[in-house]
């Protein structure tokens, strides 16, 4: 058989997750069996790691919000490259990009859905059950994605499987100078260091976590807080902190590119968000040795054991948020447990490689029994 041209299709290849996720995966895919290819309406930081992996990267501009122009681009360079399976990820390119797929006549079509999205427009509602009819199969990276896509209706169950996001364990496990972002923040070595790896917006909850640090901040004097990440709620973070009278154990690093390097300078990782699919951080933060607390949401209790790896906690909860993290600070013996439990827990089943796998054996199923269909 010859190799499959496969094209992965995105909005924004800059910093984030998912964009983390198709780096990882056409990094390690069998180049035996597979020619990979990326596609992105925006240019970024990932386009030019993918690129310098030999992976071609294609730009293709969307140019206005409602862009019908750029299904017809899309289509023609699908059908121009002539490839045989497109993936889709997040939105614009679920959309846009799937039209677009069948339209240049693609043998094998599949989307990923990446969150429990709980403020999901009702026209997204439709037009996702719409598309889903021409989709070969749908990925969701949690059991708790895949349920909620089956509880909205028009899918089969078998058309949506599951494949747990993946980490590279070796950029959370290379040394690094932990007394140096310390440095940094201008704080001590001996404060205790909650790192929240999130962009700062909406559906962050950042300002949940700061009410949580202030019920605490007697309780636990040594505290701070840093959240690592940029965003639109960042200003009105930081006077928040400072009305809750935090604001000297409350940091913000804005946009980083070196997150692996303070997941590993922290004693210990939060994230307080109100929707998920499956949290990289929560992933990042485990193969990083780190006990974490977070809000039980969306994947989060698929990945965190309660009592042994971590806490979950409702959202918008700070008194239980803020229960969970001074049970964590206070006690090292705590920290060092957890965090060695998450290490062996997110090796045993959250591997970038375990997530490869499992999308070339989908790739590999559909293209046998669309082989024996023709048969």
């Amino acid at each position: 058989m010859s190799r499959l041209r496969t094209l992965f299709v995105i909005d924004e290849l800059d910093i984030g997750g998912t964009e983390q996720q198709i780096l990882e995966t056409v990094r390690r895919i069998d180049r035996d069996r597979f020619e990979p290819y990326v596609c992105c309406f925006r240019h970024g930081a990932k386009a030019r790691e993918i690129e310098a992996l030999g992976v071609p990267v294609i730009h293709e501009p969307k140019r206005l919000k409602a862009d019908p122009g750029l299904v017809l681009r899309l289509s023609a360079m699908m059908k121009r490259e002539r490839f045989d399976i497109v993936q889709t990820y997040l939105w614009t390119a679920n959309t846009w990009a799937r039209v677009a797929a069948r339209l240049a006549g693609i043998r094998w079509v599949l989307a990923s859905e990446r969150n429990v999205d709980i403020w999901e427009e009702a026209y997204k509602r439709v037009i996702g059950r719409f598309l889903a009819r021409s989709t070969d199969r749908i990925i969701a990276n949690s059991e708790a994605v895949r349920q909620y896509l089956l509880n909205r209706g028009g899918l089969a169950a078998d058309k949506v499987v599951t494949i747990y996001n993946g980490v590279n364990f070796d950029r959370f496990r290379t040394r690094c100078d932990a007394s140096e972002r310390r440095r940094e923040l201008g704080i001590a070595d001996d404060v205790v260091l909650a790192g929240c790896l999130a962009r700062v917006e909406p559906a962050k909850d950042h300002g949940t976590l700061l009410q949580a640090m202030a019920l605490i901040s007697s309780r636990v004097p040594k505290l701070h807080l840093v959240l690592i990440g940029g965003g639109s709620e960042e200003e009105r973070m930081r006077r928040m902190a400072h009305e809750l009278g935090i604001g000297e154990r409350v940091h913000f690093t804005g946009f980083r590119t070196d997150a692996a390097e303070w997941l590993q300078s922290v004693d210990l990782s939060v994230l307080s968000s109100v929707k998920e699919g499956l949290s990289n951080t929560v992933l990042e933060s485990m193969a990083a040795g780190k006990p974490v607390v977070a809000t039980d949401v969306g994947g989060n209790a698929e990945v965190i054991v309660e009592g042994q790896t971590g806490f979950l906690v409702p959202s918008r909860s700070p008194t239980e948020l803020g229960a969970a993290l001074a049970r964590v600070a206070s006690s090292p013996e705590t920290m060092a447990s957890f965090g060695a439990a998450g290490r062996r827990r997110a090796d045993d089943l959250f591997s970038v490689d375990s997530m490869v796998k499992h999308t070339e054996r989908l790739y590999l199923d559909l293209v046998a029994a669309g082989t024996l269909a023709a048969a």
